[in-house]
C-alpha cells in the first residue's frame, strides 16, 4: 500500500504529519482487525518504508504514535510486536493527547463511564496548592467510575472552582479531563503528576467488587494552561493489575 502524498500550498510540516497520521491508520487498523494479532510481530522498518512509499521518519512517528496508544511494543534486538489484551496501557506524553477512554480502547476493550455525583467541598491544603488557591474555597468535586468493557477498572475525581464549572458542565459526566478541557476551549500546554498506591477504601470497595485493601494504583494530575494557571486538578485510583502506566519525556 502506497501513501498518497498531499499535493497543493500545505507547509512541509503539515504534509510531514498527514503522512504519519496515515500510516499510523493503517497499521491500527490491521491490529484492531487482527491482521496483526497479538503477540505478532510487526514488518521491519524497512519493510513499512517500502510499503508505504513514505520516509523512515514518517513510519517511526507513526509507531511512535501506537506505542502512545498502547498497541505496539519494541523488544531490544527482535523488534516491535502487537501487545497483547488485557492490560491497559496508558501514556503522558507531550506530545499525545489520548484520553483514557482511548487508552481502553486500544487495548481492545469498550469504555463506559458511570457519572457518580457532584458536590461541593472545601479545599483542603493540598487542593488550594494545586489549584493555586486559598485553603477553604468553595469547590467543585466530580466523581465517575469507569468501566473496560463491563469490568470497573478506575475511579476518577475532578476537583474545579465555581467560576469554570459553566464550561465544563456540557461535557463532563460523559468524558475524561483533557478532552473536557479541549471541547471547553481551554489551552493545556502540560501536566503535572503524581504517582503513587494505597489500600482500597473501604466506602469504594464495593465498587470495584473487591476486598477492602485491595492494592491500587494512584495518580494526581494537574493541567497547566499556556497562561501558567490551572483549570482544575484531578485524581484517578485505578486497578493496578488491569493498568501500565508511562512517562514520556522529551530530553
Amino acid at each position: 500500500m502506497t501513501i498518497s502524498k498531499p499535493k497543493g500550498k500545505a507547509s512541509l510540516e503539515t504534509k510531514k504529519a498527514l503522512l504519519y497520521l496515515e500510516v499510523a491508520a493503517e497499521l491500527r487498523s490491521r491490529i484492531t482487525s487482527g491482521r496483526y494479532p497479538p503477540n505478532s510481530k510487526l514488518p521491519t522498518l524497512y519493510d513499512l518504508v517500502q510499503e508505504f512509499g513514505v520516509s523512515a521518519i514518517s513510519v517511526r512517528r507513526a509507531l511512535r504514535e501506537l506505542s502512545y496508544e498502547g498497541l505496539i511494543v519494541g523488544e531490544q534486538g527482535r523488534g516491535i510486536f502487537v501487545k497483547p489484551k488485557s492490560v491497559i496501557h496508558r501514556v503522558f506524553a507531550v506530545d499525545s493527547a489520548q484520553s483514557i477512554g482511548d487508552s481502553i480502547r486500544h487495548a481492545g476493550f469498550m469504555p463506559r463511564i458511570q457519572e457518580l455525583k457532584t458536590d461541593r467541598i472545601k479545599a483542603d491544603a493540598d487542593l488550594a496548592r494545586r489549584l493555586q488557591v486559598t485553603a477553604g474555597t468553595r469547590l467543585n468535586r466530580h466523581q465517575k467510575l469507569v468501566f473496560a468493557d463491563n469490568a470497573p477498572v478506575s475511579l476518577h475525581f475532578l476537583y474545579f472552582t465555581e467560576e469554570i464549572a459553566p464550561k465544563l458542565r456540557q461535557e463532563i459526566g460523559k468524558s475524561f479531563a483533557f478532552s473536557i478541557l479541549k471541547h471547553a476551549g481551554f489551552l493545556v500546554r502540560g501536566a503535572h503528576c503524581e504517582f503513587g498506591s494505597l489500600g482500597l477504601p473501604g466506602e469504594y470497595a464495593q465498587m470495584f467488587a473487591e476486598m477492602p485493601g485491595f492494592p491500587m494504583g494512584l495518580v494526581h494530575f494537574t493541567p497547566v494552561l499556556k497562561e501558567g494557571k490551572p483549570p482544575l486538578t484531578g485524581m484517578t485510583i485505578f486497578r493496578s493489575d488491569r493498568f501500565v502506566f508511562e512517562v514520556d519525556v522529551p530530553i
